[in-house]
């Protein structure tokens, strides 16, 4: 079994960690916690210290298959599942950017669809954009929202993504982007992976960017959750009426 190390920048505790375990007892619940899962001791060194931290020896640890790498690229994939900042007033926690997203389909799946992004800047204005498409799924929406507001950020940006769509959330903190890629875009069970071509385009625009996910209840008050289902519903409704 691969052999890992664990670094938390963020967290109860900061540093390297030998066994999965040591770390996530740092990051639970830790709101903005930021971790890294390495296959190298010099990698984790040199993420967390930079390239003259100090020569140390670790040996002797395993880590689960399914416990987290954070993907092929730079992206800092934190895990908010219900952690405090995900819970609370929808307000950016210290990133350049905040980004909020949802998407919307009228007679999922294969019906009209909208995807609205809200983002909030540091000197407290905002940006929305808004599409959709004549035919398409919920997920897709979710997906396209995601890319779309991504892009419209420069690359290197630092920022905090709230979505109500386990679906886009768990791809990345559950690591199955980074399981798909590693299995050239199959499941588990052998099959294509659904949404392929967007799943493609969100994660080369995650890799660019340093972003921690977090998972908000839909229609549960969050302002700006509700202001992008509020957009993305109203372009589902303006592309029926187009059809």
């Amino acid at each position: 079994m691969a052999k890992k190390v664990y670094g938390v920048k963020r967290g109860r505790n900061t540093g390297l960690f030998t066994s999965w375990a040591e770390c996530r007892a740092q990051i639970d619940g830790f709101p903005g916690a930021v971790y890294k899962g390495f296959m190298t001791l010099e990698e984790a060194q040199a993420w967390l210290w930079g390239k003259e931290a100090a020569e140390m020896t670790l040996e002797g640890f395993d880590a689960p298959d399914e416990e987290p790498l954070s993907g092929n690229g730079t992206s800092e994939l934190v895990d908010r599942d219900g952690g405090a900042a995900g819970r609370g007033t929808g307000e950016t926690v210290g990133a350049e950017y905040a980004v909020y997203t949802d998407g919307s389909c009228l007679r999922n799946p294969d019906g009209p669809g909208g995807f609205a992004a809200v983002i909030l800047y540091q000197d407290g204005t905002t940006r929305e954009i808004v599409g959709g498409e004549p035919r398409t799924t919920n997920n897709r929406m979710e997906l396209r929202a995601g890319i779309e507001a991504l892009r419209s950020l420069p690359e290197g940006a630092t920022l905090d993504f709230y979505t109500d769509s386990q679906y886009l959330q768990k791809a990345f903190v559950k690591h199955w982007l980074s399981a798909w890629r590693r299995r050239g875009w199959m499941t588990t069970a052998g099959a294509p992976v659904k949404n392929q071509d967007l799943w493609q385009a969100l994660g080369a625009e995650c890799d660019r960017r340093t972003i921690c996910f977090h998972w908000v209840k839909g229609h549960a008050g969050h302002r700006y959750n509700e202001r992008c289902d509020e957009l993305a519903r109203q372009e589902a409704i303006r592309q029926a009426a187009e059809t």
